[in-house]
């Protein structure tokens, strides 16, 4: 059977090559958002089905759904990937930039899946793809705001996952670790929040030091895209996928250790890789 599936959040990383695999090896009906829409012509030109969306804009959300569903009919399968992420000390990035990170992160999410679940509702049927991170279990210094975006998506999914679940709508979270993409650059290159402070400003480039080697030393994108494929098609499927060691190793480590070895464990081992 043909599904309509929206990805969005299409223009790099995971969602491009989500959509660019989809359009090569599937017959579905991809439709494919973002804001950065000039991005999207490669996917166009595959076949994909363009809506321009910025993400944090409600209005343009419920646009683009019933614009989508009117052509094409009930969307069966959502990736729920647009991502935003800044860095710095909780003292010192802007508001403007962390009300950015939460509303494309958080709210942007939210409202895409308040979108699409009327329909699932109606067909009882459907499924919610939301692109997560190991980041959802842990935190550090100068990624505070963008693991609380992760760990709200977390717990978003988690009851939401209970609520639709009997009505025949899956609810699946995506939590790779560093991994190959654009993504990483930009936010390192642009959204990365160089401490005024020299109370923090060693600490920030030692971070940013560490997670540019970290990049580069990531496995690329490959899996994860499979694995956000796999929640997206396939019959049956689990309710988080950890598609890195990285994703795994985080997880363990904010769950064996007490508090305040987990700090000294994360400190030192910014401090010896950067």
């Amino acid at each position: 059977m043909t599904k309509v599936i929206w990805v969005t959040g299409a223009s790099s990383g995971f969602g491009m090559a989500v959509a660019m695999k989809l359009l090569k090896d599937t017959d579905h009906i991809i439709c494919v958002s973002a804001r950065r829409t000039h991005l999207l012509e490669v996917l166009a030109r595959q076949g994909a089905k363009v809506y321009p969306l910025d993400i944090t804009k409600t209005a343009e959300i419920e646009r683009v759904r019933r614009a989508i569903e009117k052509e094409y009919g009930p969307i069966d399968a959502v990736l729920v990937n647009a991502g935003f992420g800044v860095y710095g000390p909780i003292e010192e990035v802007p508001e403007e930039a962390i009300r950015r990170q939460f509303e494309v992160n958080v709210f942007g999410a939210v409202e895409t899946v308040r979108a699409v679940l009327p329909s699932m509702r109606r067909e009882k049927r459907g499924r919610i793809v939301l692109t997560s991170s190991s980041a959802a279990h842990v935190s550090s210094a100068g990624m505070g705001y963008y693991a609380a975006t992760k760990h709200s998506i977390k717990a978003i999914g988690t009851a939401l996952r209970q609520e639709v679940g009997h009505l025949g709508i899956d609810v699946v979270m995506i939590e790779p670790g560093v991994v190959k993409t654009a993504f990483g650059q930009v936010a390192l290159d642009e959204n990365y929040m160089a401490s005024k402070s020299p109370d923090y400003r060693a600490q920030m480039r030692d971070l940013k030091d560490f997670m540019l080697k970290a990049f580069d030393r990531a496995p690329d994108l490959d899996h994860t895209r499979d694995v956000m494929i796999k929640a997206l098609l396939e019959e049956s499927v689990n309710p988080i996928y950890r598609t890195t060691k990285g994703s795994f190793f985080l997880g363990f480590l904010s769950r064996v250790f007490p508090t305040r070895i987990y700090d000294v464990i994360v400190k030192q081992a910014i401090g010896r890789l950067h």
